[in-house]
């Protein structure tokens, strides 16, 4: 019979023993240490994903300075019917991209409004509360700010304008000088024209 030659290197049997019964090893699984300890904290791990991801998720797309100047307590359907009364205001607002004019160095965005969601993004699936006008001197990309994208307006009520929308049907729009823009990659397709979707400015501003 064979006398097997010991070596200094144990077995893996010898391993375990030596490790007091622990199936894991550093010799056995490449990277060891960081897979214990990621084994040993996973309920912080998944505490922390379920805690913190969720309010990074709504946050808004401005700072917390520039939240703090809007009165986000305004409905927008009252803005849109009563602009007016809330002229030198600064509010929050979203909607989809309708039209760009730009004509010097005062720049015209027409937007379709929407309600804003939890997250301060424009939600579609709610009805259209009409429409609102921004004017801001800032450059606007013709590829960021294009026709369907969804885009929210930190800014301050100027006064409303009587605007023709694409049914020639009058309509009073708020005019909102822009202090921060903020536009969403997704585009949406905006409806064929003659179903009430945007509309035309008339002449003067």
């Amino acid at each position: 019979m064979k006398t097997q030659r010991r070596t200094g290197v144990p077995d893996q049997s010898t391993e375990r023993l030596a490790l007091s019964g622990r199936t894991i090893s550093l010799l056995k699984v490449p990277g060891g240490p960081m897979k214990r300890l990621f084994t040993r904290h996973t309920p912080i791990v998944l505490l922390f994903i379920v805690l913190i991801l969720p309010g990074c998720a709504s946050s808004p797309p401005f700072s917390d300075e520039q939240m703090r100047q809007a009165d986000t307590s305004l409905h927008l359907s009252r803005l849109l019917d009563s602009p007016d009364d809330y002229a030198g205001k600064t509010v929050l607002v979203g909607g989809v991209i309708n039209m760009v004019e730009r004509r010097g160095i005062v720049n015209r965005i027409y937007v379709q409004a929407f309600p804003l969601d939890s997250s301060y993004r424009p939600d579609r699936s709610r009805p259209s509360a009409g429409h609102f006008m921004v004017v801001t001197d800032e450059p606007l990309s013709p590829a960021r700010y294009a026709p369907g994208r969804p885009i929210e307006v930190l800014g301050t009520v100027l006064r409303s304008r009587k605007m023709t929308n694409f049914a020639d049907r009058p309509e009073k729009v708020v005019v909102i000088r822009a202090r921060a823009l903020h536009v969403r990659k997704r585009r949406i397709p905006p409806p064929a024209r003659g179903v009430g979707f945007g509309f035309m400015p008339m002449m003067g501003f």
